[in-house]
């Protein structure tokens, strides 16, 4: 009887040895998604299809790749031959759902920021399949085969119908560009906000926090200092001034000590003092006006 018993814990043993051994082979590598993940890539480097890489870890081939989401990697399968060209009419065709701009003037760009280089000028209802998302913008395809990142609150879910032909090869800034309305309306929107120095948060700022914590929602990264953003950028004529320039002054010591963000018709939003906080003052007034020092322009 003890006999029996010892056999069939040995043989039970046994059997967990091979399956585990087996659901190893089976499952192969653990992968955790890192910025620029997407299963085709995936399975190009680990030898095996974005269908075996879906199927294993209960996902759709579309699927767009959530940051720190951890994958199993199946073990290899001979992967299909996929032309070049098949590979990119595949991804630009099926890796997301539909989407299209809502307004005219949507900026399609090389990177995620109003600093990277602008592909093409979309109108309204321009359609287009979404790749991927990094922070307020997406990365998306057109249906010409194009793709680039458009600023997330400017497009839709679903297909559009474009009635104007979409710009290749913009050549004047737009003073209402969709990134300059939005950046007017994010430092607006921080109205009230309390000084406080040396900060950089919504709970409190100084003025060159302020200009910084602003210009980092759109890919812009300025120093913490009036003077050194003062260095940043082409200088700007008073005259040529446009909504989200950098205005500078000299306020309490020699050189530039304070800045701003133009908004238009001669007015600026900027951490003003321990009193009034996030506020709104015209250039002309009477203490700004004679302290001027310039303007930048930083995108």
């Amino acid at each position: 009887m003890a006999r029996r018993i010892l056999g069939e814990m040995v043989g039970c043993v046994a059997c967990a040895a091979v399956t585990c051994v087996l659901s190893s082979a089976a499952t192969g590598a653990i992968h955790r998604v890192t910025r620029g993940d997407t299963l085709w890539e995936l399975a190009k480097k680990h030898h095996t299809t974005p269908a075996a890489l879906a199927k294993a870890n209960g996902i759709k081939e579309n699927a767009t790749l959530a940051l720190g989401k951890t994958l199993i990697i199946p073990g290899k399968t001979r992967p299909h031959r996929i032309s070049t060209e098949s590979h990119r009419r595949a991804r630009s065709t099926n890796c997301g759902p539909a989407v299209h701009t809502t307004r005219d003037g949507v900026c399609l760009r090389t990177g995620p920021g109003t600093q990277h280089r602008k592909i093409a000028v979309l109108p309204a209802g321009t359609s287009g399949k979404k790749l991927a998302r990094q922070g307020n913008w997406l990365k998306i395809a057109l249906r010409d085969g194009r793709c680039g990142y458009v600023y997330r609150p400017l497009v839709g879910l679903g297909p559009g119908t474009a009635s104007k032909q979409i710009g290749t090869e913009p050549t004047a800034r737009s003073t209402s560009s969709e990134a300059e309305t939005e950046l007017i309306r994010t430092a607006l929107a921080c109205r009230g906000a309390r000084y406080r120095r040396g900060g950089t948060s919504r709970g409190g700022f100084d003025c060159s926090g302020f200009t910084r914590y602003v210009f980092a929602k759109y890919g812009v990264n300025l120093p913490h200092s009036s003077a050194a953003q003062s260095r940043i950028g082409r200088p700007v004529a008073k005259s040529e001034l446009q909504p989200g320039d950098l205005v500078f002054f000299q306020t309490y010591r020699r050189g530039v000590s304070h800045v701003g963000i133009y908004i238009g018709n001669g007015r600026f939003v900027h951490a003003s003092t321990h009193g009034r906080g996030v506020t709104v003052d015209s250039l002309n007034s009477a203490y700004y006006a004679p302290r001027y020092r310039g303007a930048r322009r930083v995108r």
